[in-house]
This record gives structure tokens, sequence and C-alpha cells, in this order.
């Protein structure tokens, strides 16, 4: 008779053996290393294995998550039956690169491609002869079925949904299937499909993507998230309030919010509740990122409160906009919340204490030049002055505005740019791609370059600070508009490449256009300042901290044009420079001959007032944040705290004894 050993040892040789691949970079922070834990695979592997035939014909062998280089990886893999890689726009050229490998190596093995960056139809299947199979949509019933049928001695995948394959006759894409509830979709975490993973990486402070409800009721054409013709559909409240136990005692660091709109359901406060009492009792999760939903409550307001109260997120809710043009919001198929309540919103949470946000797309169709750069000042006018954030028109494969005829109706053009993430600890060299919008029928090329160098200057001067509080006083004295004041800017760094301004955006300008073209670019990196690679704007502000006197020298000389008078001038400019912080900054008391903080705090609060002439004494502090060295200084101010005025002094009248 076969004792236990023996069956198990069986069964094991038995079983087919599976890889699963989600790729991500390992970021390296100032206190540690963190890296996401791969959701979309062990999702599929969750729901996947409780099927009998499954978990009895199949054995994971391993969740593949770590960037590595792709020989490495495939010496690992041993006689894989099936390997499934999730596609996303940062990993789809490495899949590609190892699928392509392993398929050289082991020719009977099933590759299988799924994911957002997976394109509806045959498409990938006609480029990729070493991919055998495509997943469209969620993945959950596809994978499943498809597993339950190659273990079959006559697999017969016509049934698989949502699958394309090939034969005789040519590529076949079944029709797709997408669940109606979401109740069976067993939680990867609570399942232990991640617990080898973070044993065996005790180094690694994770990371993880956390879903409570899946779908969006909107359907913007820019966007993938809305086009599965689905309800939102809920995760079950008990799954979730496990879940949130298992991230404490995980030590998971950082949860990105995968819901599209946090805070449309009323569970969604007992959620975030739950989240904080963890927090606050065992430090984990420290942060917890959210898109909280596009129609303005009071019961966002009250998750903005608990965000900021608990410490899991002080960046404010997002007021989302994506454009301030009405005719391209009717073309995305969008409508943005009035732009009164945008205005009383944004002083109430200033008042409150919480920063907020606003997100752009750079190359919608509809928008121009003009319309882009006056609906950056709107905002301004609008009362949002720190958290303008914007994003190139990615033209994702499963968004209607990637669609051929969309293409041609709105003659958008677009670029492969090289995706690059910040921080990156990548051991070799796979450059990702993302399409991205560069040319419309409204927006040709030249003015699509000129709009992103007018919104860099914007997150560096306005956003971050440099130069924000004397653009508001040129704006409210109607000296000049806040738009003219930075395609000015734009134009003085130029005109004149010898100053700071325009050295700094000249490498900047190389740096984007090489990328709009589809050319390497050299990285923007500074020796000892930062963590390697930084964006456009973090490299403009970096340099600008790093040499301020010389920043602001060619700063004065561009302000000078602007007739203001010169007392005032000086003091507003020596104001503007004195309130923003620097590395290894002190508290310090300076005086003033005019009282700056009521006139700029009167413009905030969107009743402006006139400058009075007053002798002030101010202190200049700031919060326990830690800023004594540079590189400090740049993940705490210039990487987190670029759109939160972290970069501001806060400031204090003191009585007037000793003035003078």
């Amino acid at each position: 008779m076969m004792g236990w050993k023996e069956l198990e040892k069986e069964v094991l040789e038995t079983q087919r053996d599976i890889y699963l691949v989600q790729v991500d970079t390992l970021r390296k922070m100032p206190t540690h290393s963190t890296l996401y834990l791969p959701y979309a695979v062990g999702t599929l592997w969750a729901y996947a294995k409780q099927a009998p035939a499954v978990e009895a014909n199949y054995a994971l062998r391993e969740l593949i998550c770590m960037r590595e280089p792709v020989e490495q990886v495939a010496d690992r893999i041993k006689a894989p039956f099936l390997v499934g890689f999730s596609c996303y726009v940062w990993n789809t050229e490495y899949n590609k690169v190892l699928a392509g490998e392993l398929k050289r190596r082991f020719p009977a093995c099933h590759i299988v491609f799924g994911g957002h960056n997976v394109p509806s139809g045959s498409a990938m299947l006609d480029e990729l002869p070493y991919v055998d199979f495509l997943l469209h949509n969620e993945g959950e019933l596809g994978f499943q079925a498809l597993l339950l049928e190659l273990c079959k001695e006559s697999p017969d995948v016509t049934a698989v949904p949502g699958l394309s394959y090939r034969t005789e006759q040519g590529v076949i894409t079944n029709a797709i299937a997408v669940a109606q509830s979401v109740a069976a979709f067993p939680s990867p975490y609570l399942e232990g499909i991640f617990d080898p993973l973070i044993a065996a990486h005790p180094e690694i402070e994770w990371s993880t993507v956390w879903e409570t409800n899946r779908g969006c009721p909107h359907h913007c054409i820019y966007c993938d998230w809305g086009q599965h013709k689905a309800k939102v559909r809920q995760f079950p409240m008990e799954r979730l309030l496990a879940e949130i136990e298992w991230f404490s005692r995980n030590r998971i660091g950082f949860i990105y919010g995968a819901d599209a709109n946090f805070g449309i359901f009323a569970r969604d406060e007992d959620l975030l509740d739950a989240l904080a009492d963890v927090h606050g009792r065992t430090g984990y999760p420290r942060l917890f990122d959210v898109n909280t939903t596009k129609t303005l409550n009071e019961r966002v307001f009250r998750i903005t409160e608990k965000l900021n109260r608990s410490g899991l997120d002080k960046t404010g809710p997002s007021l989302a906009m994506q454009s301030m043009s009405p005719e391209v919001l009717r073309i995305i198929g969008r409508q943005n919340i009035d732009e009164n309540m945008f205005a009383q919103w944004i002083r109430r949470c200033r008042q409150a204490g919480y920063r907020t946000h606003t997100d752009l797309i750079m190359g919608l169709p509809g928008e121009t030049l003009q319309s882009f750069c006056t609906g950056v000042e709107k905002l301004f006018v609008l009362g949002q002055h720190e958290g303008i954030r914007y994003f190139l028109c990615n033209l994702l494969p499963n968004a209607l505005m990637a669609a051929p005829a969309m293409r041609e109706k709105y003659k958008i053009r677009a670029t492969r740019f090289i995706f690059k993430l910040t921080m990156e600890a990548a051991p070799e060299i796979i450059n990702e791609y993302i399409e991205s919008v560069d040319e419309t029928s409204t927006m040709p090329f030249a003015d699509m370059l000129t709009a992103n160098y007018f919104i860099f200057l914007v997150h560096s001067m306005h956003s971050f600070g440099l130069l924000r509080l004397i653009a508001m006083f040129f704006h409210t004295e109607k000296i000049v508009s806040y738009a003219d004041f930075y395609m000015g800017l734009l134009d003085f760094c130029h005109r004149r490449p010898d100053t700071l301004p325009g050295e700094a955006m000249a490498r900047i300008e190389t740096h984007f256009s090489d990328m709009a073209r589809s050319r390497e670019p050299e990285l923007l990196e500074i020796p000892g300042f930062g963590f390697g690679n930084m964006s456009d704007d973090q490299y403009l502000i970096s340099r600008a901290i790093l040499e301020l006197d010389r920043f602001y020298a060619g700063a004065e000389e561009f302000l000078r044009q602007f007739s203001a008078q010169p007392d005032v001038f000086a003091q507003l400019l020596r104001y503007q420079r004195e309130s923003i912080l620097l590395p290894r900054a002190e508290e310090k008391t300076l005086c003033f001959d005019y009282d700056f903080p009521a006139y700029f705090n009167a413009i905030y609060d969107g009743a402006p007032a006139p400058l009075q002439k007053k002798a002030v004494r101010l202190r200049f502090s700031f919060d326990d944040c830690d800023i004594s060295d540079e590189q400090k200084y740049f993940h705490t101010i210039v990487q987190l705290g670029r759109f939160t005025s972290k970069a501001f002094y806060t400031i204090d009248y003191l009585p007037a004894e000793g003035v003078g």
C-alpha cells in the first residue's frame, strides 16, 4: 500500500508547473526598498485553484515580480507547462523578452499574455509568434477555464471567455464574459498566495494594490476603466476587513487603492476607519492612496479628514478636471463639477489644513495651446495654486480614444515615449514604451512641446512655489496674467540660456523632445541629490534649490520687465525667496515693511485686498520633517511635497517690539 509521502511525491511529479509573471522595479527609498506585490496574477491563481481539477493538476512554482536579468529568471524556471504574464505599460517589453527566451528553451510551454496592455483582437498574436494565448478583459473566469481545458487529453478552448488563440483557419477571439458579481473571487492575500514571497524577502517593505470594488460608472474616452459594460461590483465586507488585518500583520507600507471612485459607497468610510485603526495600533500600512469619487459631497470631505487625521494620506482629495475647455469635455464624454463649487472646496480644504490636487491631461482632442494655458490660469484664479498635476494623454490599448476611427476623426498622432520610473534600480535596460499623443487637429506638435514646457515651469515655479507669490501679486495687481507670466518666463529661458532658469530648461527641453521623438534621452540626474532619474519638474526645482543665488538672479532679470513699484518689488522678491525651505533650514525671524502674509492669505481665501504698508515682524518655522541633508530634503520636499506647499515655511506674526 502506498504511504502518504509516496502519494504526495507522485502527485507532485504528475502536476503541471505554472509560473506567473508580473514584474515591477525595486524602488530604493531613503529608509527602505519597496516593490509591489503581484496582485493581478495573484487574483488569477486564487480563483483558478478553487476548481478541484486545477488544484489537482497544477502547481504554482513561483510568482515572479522583481525585474531581474532575463537570463537569471529563465535559468530559475524548470520545465514549465504554462507561464502567464500580466502586461502593463511598465513591464510589457520585459515580458516579451522573457517570454521569447522561455519559448526558445521550452517550445512546448504555453505562453499566456493578459492585462491592461493587451489590446482587444488578435494583433498581439500576429506580432508575437512565441505567445500562444491572449486573455482579454478581466482574467479570473478565462484563466481558470483555460487551465481546466489544458489539463484534458483533448483540450477545447473554444468556450474559454475572452481568449484569443490560433487555429488552422486563423486567429479566433472568443466572446468576453464579465462576472456580474466579484463575491466569488477569493482574496489572494487571505489565500496565502503571497506568503512565500514575503517570507523570502524580509528586506523589502512591500507595497500593494487593494480593490474594495471593481468598475467605473463613467465612460471617458481616454480611459479603459469604464469600458467593461458592468456595474460597479463590491467585494464582501468581511473579506476586506480581514485583508486590512493582513496588511498590518505583514507590514505592508503603501497601499494603492484601485477603486475608480473611493467614497462612492457609504461603507467606504467604515473601511477607512478600520485602516486608520490598524495604522494607529501597528504603524502599518503607512500610507493609503485613493482616487476619490468625482462627485464632491460631505462623505468625500469626511474621508479627507480621516485620511489626514490618521496620517494615512496628507495630500488631500483629488478635484480632477482633465480639461477646463467645454469643447474638450464634450468630446471626451466628461462633465466637470461647477466652478463655484470647485472654488468653495479649494477654500474649505485649505482652511481645514488639507491640500487638494487637480489633474489635467495634455493632448486631449479639441484642446489648443491657448485653451490649455488659459485653463491653467483659470485653476489659479479659482484657488488651485499648489496641486495642479498634469499627465500626457496616453492612448491605452483598450480605450475608445485609441480606436482607428477616433484617431482619424481628430487627427490624433502618437509617439511611443520611453516610459521610465524615477528612483529606478533596474539591473538591465529593456526600455518600456507608452503611446502618448503628440499632435491633434487642434494642437500641432510644436504647440504640444510648448504646452509641456509651460506646465514644467508651472509645476516648479508655481506649484512648488519658487515664483508663486510673485505671480500671484502680478496677477492680482493686473500687471500680467498668470498665463502670460509663465509664457513670458518660457520665452526668457529661450532668450537667456546663460541664466540658471534658461540652462535648466534647455536641458529639460532636450530631454523631453528626445522622448517625444522616441530617442533615448539622457537621464535627468544630479550627483548627490535625488535617487537617480528625476522627472522634468523635479530636475528644475533641484537645480534652483542647489544654486539658489543664481536662480533668483536670473529670475530677477526676467521680473524687472514688469512695472511694479521698486520698493514693493524689492521686498516682495525677498519675501518670496525667504519663504522657501532649503536643506538644513532653521527657524528664523524677519521684518518687512509690507504685510505680505495678510495679502496672500486674502488671495487664497478668494477675497483679494490691497497690500498694506505696515511694518511686520514674522517668524518663519516648519514642521518636524527631516530635511537635515540634501537627500532627505529631496525625498520629503521635492519628491513628495512639491504639490502640497511643503516647500513653504509656516509664517506667524510676532509682537512689534524690536522692529527696526
